[in-house]
């Protein structure tokens, strides 16, 4: 029932995006015709051997259907609908373009057939290929009867190569056009997919970051403190005590950050805005308290307010770093420095630790082990738009970090 539900929606969903889109054209073809009036009155000028009562007669009727379209295609509230007032509409333009060319059927040159290409175009970016195809072959009948009409009414000469070239070039344009405009399509609907395809696979990403960095750390301290809890002899009842509060306060934290995981992925991104200097202070002073490392943090530059996500983002990147330091380093100081410069926001986070051997090739490596951080780390700032670059020796590790914050997208230089 419910696979059934999400595919009525998925289709009211097409339906509704091929409502706008054909909207949007009707508009544009809407448009269009007042230039055909336009262009039939600039005719009747130039050619001054026309009959005026027809010329009259199809501005008045292409400006009456103009009318009627502009007011049907605004109440159409479904596809089925649209599409056929937009095959109405190809009907009647490729009508008054046949009567434009019979006001010639007198003329002996044949260059005003060179008016139903227009008809061929439209009938491609309405229809894609069925459309540009069916308007050729009414181009090719009616073609037809007008060299029947010229030889056996009016009496004038047959001209084969006149009507084999306007056959061909008219059926060449329908091919060309409505094959194109078929695969523009299809490639947009590739695209499309594409794009879905790369929004699910980011937030994926995302929130395994935010599993990572929140539920598996604390589930991964729970069992710990567990696993001592049950090292404890029975008569050390305050040490239990001790224990299990921890337990309890661990448990209230990783609540509290489901909770905003949550709420962060039910609102809308940069809806919200906190400062970076104040969220680091706290995050640092209360990281150094509980690892006994002083940090030194400076700021350079004016700090600038940022959106929500990124706000978070570099609280999660700040806090896999220092928890990685405090775990794996035996650093005994840590400098962190933010340099802000207006359209972009960098971060050094550098230790005097042993350092690890390490190069780009490695990180993701770190996976198939179980160890996330880093590359958690890194697609943090990557789908922010930024640059993450790590170092290490045996004088310690350093962090660069580089996040555009307006539209620069340079990216960072090197390490020294």
């Amino acid at each position: 029932m419910v696979t059934k539900t999400e595919d009525n929606s998925e289709i009211r969903k097409r339906e509704d995006l091929g409502l706008r889109e054909s909207r949007r054209l009707e508009r544009i073809f809407l448009y269009h015709r007042w230039l055909y009036v336009v262009a039939i009155i600039l005719m009747a000028l130039v050619y001054k051997d026309l009959p005026l009562t027809a010329i009259i007669g199809l501005s008045v009727s292409l400006g009456l259907v103009n009318v009627f379209d502009w007011f049907i295609y605004r109440k159409i509230g479904s596809l089925q609908e649209q599409t056929m007032l937009s095959l109405g509409m190809l009907s009647v333009d490729g009508l008054v373009s046949w009567g434009l060319m019979l006001l010639f059927i007198r003329q002996p040159s044949a260059i005003v057939y060179a008016i139903f290409a227009l008809v061929v175009i439209e009938g491609a970016v309405r229809f894609s290929l069925a459309g540009s195809l069916l308007t050729g072959l009414f181009f090719i009948i009616g073609l037809s009867g007008a060299w029947i009409y010229r030889v056996s009414v009016l009496g004038m000469n047959f001209d084969l190569a006149a009507y084999v070239f306007w056959v061909g070039l008219i059926t060449l344009l329908s091919i060309m056009v409505g094959m194109s405009v078929r695969e523009g399509r299809k490639q947009r609907a590739y695209a499309e997919t594409l794009s879905n395809e790369k929004a699910l696979f980011i937030e994926r990403r995302r929130i395994s970051n935010e599993l990572h960095d929140t539920v598996l750390k604390s589930l991964q301290g729970l069992a710990l403190e567990a696993h001592a809890l049950g090292k404890i002899p029975e008569n050390r009842e305050s040490a239990v005590e001790s224990r299990a509060r921890y337990i309890e306060e661990v448990c209230n934290g990783m609540s509290q950050e489901i909770r905003g995981v949550v709420l962060e992925l039910r609102e809308s991104e940069g809806n919200k805005a906190q400062g970076l200097k104040p969220q680091m202070t706290e995050i640092v002073d209360t990281w150094g308290k509980g690892s006994k490392i002083p940090v030194d943090l400076i700021f350079k530059g004016e700090v600038p307010v940022l959106p929500l996500k990124l706000s978070h983002d570099i609280r999660r990147v700040v806090g896999e770093a220092l928890a990685n330091i405090q775990r794996h380093s035996g650093a005994t100081r840590v400098d962190m420095e933010f340099t802000a410069s207006g359209d972009s926001l960098e971060l050094k986070i550098s230790d005097n630790g042993h350092g690890f051997d390490f190069t780009p090739e490695d990180l993701y490596a770190f996976v198939g082990k179980g160890r996330l951080g880093l590359v958690s780390m890194k697609e943090r700032v990557e789908l922010a738009g930024g640059t993450f670059c790590l170092t290490s020796s045996g004088d310690g590790t350093t962090i660069y970090v580089y996040v555009p914050l307006g539209k620069s997208r340079r990216h960072m230089p090197e390490p020294l």
